[in-house]
């Protein structure tokens, strides 16, 4: 896989979304029985409930996969899944500012932090779950070795298939902004590569 292409296909992103909104504006209404005072998104087209949906989770399980491979780049033994974790921190941090982008433009990840504290950013601050924090928690008390690659791999696996199950449930749901429904499908596409890499690793390892 050409990680190089994936992280300009994101940045990319934050150029050509702006067009697509425009393309499928019209469309991008909200749900019926929906509280009238949900985000706009960069061309003033409200967002529904379902793409503040697919854009908190897919940013919330991409912050773990995020932080669990900043932590584990400095433990990891296996080189494959080092140069993983490496690239992961990378296409992380781009993701989340193309979503942050897509909902309030003065949100990147230089920014997003300011502009969240002076609430200013429409994009809540992002937590873990219980099971998340569960989990970095033991691995940061894991120490380096095949113990630690082991349990690293398995993380990022159900981490990429749940992160995976977020695009489809929102592709599936027949979305009707196409600025959401494009960053979804190159996710999609990206998120599969991903599992698929993880999968040989796990067989070599076993």
């Amino acid at each position: 896989m050409d990680r190089r292409a994936l992280l300009g296909g994101l940045a990319a992103a934050l150029i050509v979304a702006p067009a697509l909104a425009q393309t499928g504006s019209s469309s991008s209404t909200m749900p019926s029985g929906s509280s009238g005072n949900m985000p706009m998104n960069r061309t003033g087209a409200q967002m529904s409930q379902a793409d503040m949906q697919h854009m908190q989770q897919t940013m919330q399980l991409g912050m773990v996969a995020l932080e669990s491979s900043r932590m584990a780049m400095n433990k990891l033994r296996n080189e494959d899944l080092k140069k993983f974790a490496n690239f992961e921190v990378q296409e992380q941090t781009t993701l989340s500012e193309v979503l942050r982008s897509m909902m309030d433009p003065g949100a990147t990840a230089a920014t997003g932090s300011a502009a969240s504290q002076s609430g200013q950013s429409a994009m809540p601050a992002m937590q873990m779950d219980a099971s998340a924090r569960d989990m970095m928690q033991k691995m940061q008390n894991q120490q380096a070795g095949a113990e630690f690659d082991k349990m690293y791999l398995e993380a990022q696996l159900q981490g990429h298939r749940d992160l995976l199950q977020v695009q489809e449930r929102y592709l599936q749901a027949n979305p009707q902004n196409r600025e959401h429904m494009n960053v979804a499908k190159m996710a999609r596409g990206h998120i599969r590569e991903h599992i698929a890499m993880l999968e040989e690793m796990q067989k070599t390892m076993r």
